[in-house]
């Protein structure tokens, strides 16, 4: 963790799950954080945990205007940013048919455009200083969860948006995080008693790993070993990720004949 030693890094997202998880591990080693968040009891809880904090930001990051108030405190405040952990996100659960207009445009906002317009923001403000921009993508991006139709295909854009950027040789301070379920409340938002997928990970975990793929100054990081070996046998045995929806589709029928019988 040498590398966070009096960091400037932010964190959005930053009041629960991974990240909360992110800003409890990083704090030992660096109160220059900016935690952001969209919910006010969110920031004073974390203002009670880590009073040394230098900032915090309330924002809605699905909104289109959600940067602006982050980005002009970190430019009023400081001279780079080290680390930003671009973590805010959301999941939508539904059938795909059902999904609507409104919930679609604030989820890209949210999970796609937010994150990537912060990093490249970050990049012009301070174009001499090394920045390492970590966001949280998702397994999903590459595994079809019946379900999970609005939500994946964020997390695909952001992941073929990376690959572009990678391509283009422009890509050396971007880093995605691919995370399995984890042992959040982050699901519970995206639907009433909706199924959980297998395997799932504890937060703090998850979030020990990215912050040491995010000092090596990894491109990709996958908090699960587990599903990185299955991503490789599938393409060597090719029925691996068939099964894997399968079973998830039996969950999700039974959840939506569950939600039609009330």
């Amino acid at each position: 963790m040498n590398s966070y030693k009096d960091a400037h890094v932010v964190v959005t997202g930053a009041g629960s799950g991974i990240g909360l998880e992110l800003v409890r591990q990083l704090y030992p080693h660096t109160k220059n954080i900016l935690v952001v968040d969209y919910l006010p009891e969110n920031l004073y809880r974390l203002w009670e945990e880590f009073p040394e904090i230098e900032g915090q930001v309330l924002a809605d990051l699905s909104q289109k205007e959600g940067n602006i108030d982050m980005l002009e405190w970190i430019q009023s405040h400081w001279k780079g940013v080290d680390f930003c952990f671009a973590n805010a996100g959301k999941a939508s659960y539904a059938p795909a048919a059902d999904q609507d207009w409104a919930n679609m445009d604030q989820l890209f906002q949210l999970n796609v455009h937010s994150p990537i317009q912060l990093g490249l923001a970050l990049k012009q403000l301070f174009p001499t200083h090394p920045l390492r921009h970590v966001i949280t993508c998702s397994a999903i991006a590459y595994w079809a969860i019946p379900g999970y139709s609005l939500y994946s295909s964020t997390k695909a854009a952001l992941l073929q948006w990376a690959d572009c950027l990678w391509a283009e040789g422009d890509g050396d301070w971007l880093t995605l995080v691919f995370p399995i379920a984890t042992a959040t409340a982050f699901f519970d938002a995206a639907g009433t008693n909706i199924p959980r997928a297998f395997p799932i990970q504890n937060p703090q975990q998850v979030a020990q790993i990215i912050l040491s793929g995010a000092e090596k100054g990894k491109k990709k990081i996958f908090p699960s070993n587990l599903f990185k070996s299955l991503l490789f046998l599938n393409r060597l045995v090719f029925v691996l990720q068939p099964l894997a929806t399968a079973l998830e589709f039996r969950k999700f029928k039974k959840w939506v004949s569950s939600k039609n019988s009330h």
